[in-house]
């Protein structure tokens, strides 16, 4: 089955033209955003507003908890038990996002590694901040020497993990590794997004310039007074943490909403490299008036 799959930098326009395309063809949106997956991080991920949510339907947004992690293996399972309940409806799936991980992880399968355990996950988080990261290193040395290897020392994420997935499992995580890949249930039909770079990094500055008037750094005091972990991915997302570093003294909040804009406009650079290299990729200018009319036929004909 062929899915349409909207892609593109932050800021270029994926969620207004998935919404018209999903009014065009009895479509429901599944959102491919790493950011938006996250509660209470509203404002700063540019979230669908309470109007657009009520002009189309959205998937996968606002519900993991922001101290916990989220996988691209996760996405997956989840993004294919949505489109078959929205094919159970008769509807049709729409996939929109600028998370490349997520996107390749739906039609090129990851291996098949155990879902993150939370209790095992916080008993090592607990350890590490004991015993530190180096400590965690020569643990799993020790138990998976071939994935020692790869990774570096400090490369806090995947030690945790490996030595997670030994915890779940018994074995190493190299070892699941060298399995075969599961087989991808569904072909992309890509859809890429993009303007011109003066006119989309305008976008983006006047985006976040919007976001800070809509109060996002009350949205990120509640979050800190909220208990959630600064160092947590979620509260790393940009934007966040720049604020953070606001509420910390490392920088005034004009700094913190320069380096915000800049990040961005460097994190979409990179956004349209990584969607460059897919294969068989349209890309359209997203102001095209006739944008709408021409990809809802290209999907009645297919």
């Amino acid at each position: 089955m062929k899915i349409l799959t909207i892609v593109g930098s932050t800021a270029v326009g994926k969620t207004n033209l998935s919404i018209k395309i999903a009014r065009e063809i009895s479509g429901e949106i599944i959102s491919a955003d790493s950011r938006q997956i996250y509660k209470y991080l509203d404002i700063g991920t540019a979230k669908p507003t309470p109007e657009q949510k009520r002009m189309a339907s959205f998937h996968l947004i606002d519900f993991v908890h922001p101290n916990d992690n989220y996988s691209c293996g996760q996405f997956a399972r989840d993004a294919e038990s949505k489109i078959e309940e929205i094919k159970e409806r008769g509807k049709v799936p729409i996939i929109c996002g600028g998370t490349g991980l997520y996107i390749k992880a739906l039609f090129h399968p990851l291996h098949a590694l155990p879902e993150s355990n939370r209790v095992i996950k916080k008993k090592l988080q607990t350890a590490l901040e004991t015993f530190g990261v180096d400590h965690f290193y020569k643990k799993l040395s020790s138990i998976d020497p071939a994935l020692a290897k790869r990774i570096t020392p400090k490369d806090k994420q995947r030690i945790m993990r490996g030595l997670e997935v030994y915890e779940i499992t018994g074995k190493p995580l190299s070892a699941l590794l060298k399995k075969k890949k599961k087989k991808a249930k569904y072909v992309p039909h890509y859809i890429g997004l993009n303007l011109p770079r003066r006119e989309l990094y305008q976008r983006i500055n006047e985006r976040f310039a919007k976001m800070i008037n809509q109060g996002l750094v009350n949205e990120v005091k509640m979050l800190l007074d909220k208990g959630f972990d600064p160092a947590s991915n979620a509260m790393r997302t940009i934007g966040y943490k720049e604020i953070v570093q606001y509420f910390n003294n490392e920088l005034t909040l004009e700094q913190a909403i320069h380096r915000a804009k800049q990040r961005t406009r460097n994190f979409a650079k990179r956004q349209v490299t990584w969607f460059n290299k897919i294969s068989g990729l349209q890309w359209f200018d997203s102001t095209d008036p006739d944008i709408v009319k021409y990809i809802t036929k290209q999907m009645r004909d297919t």
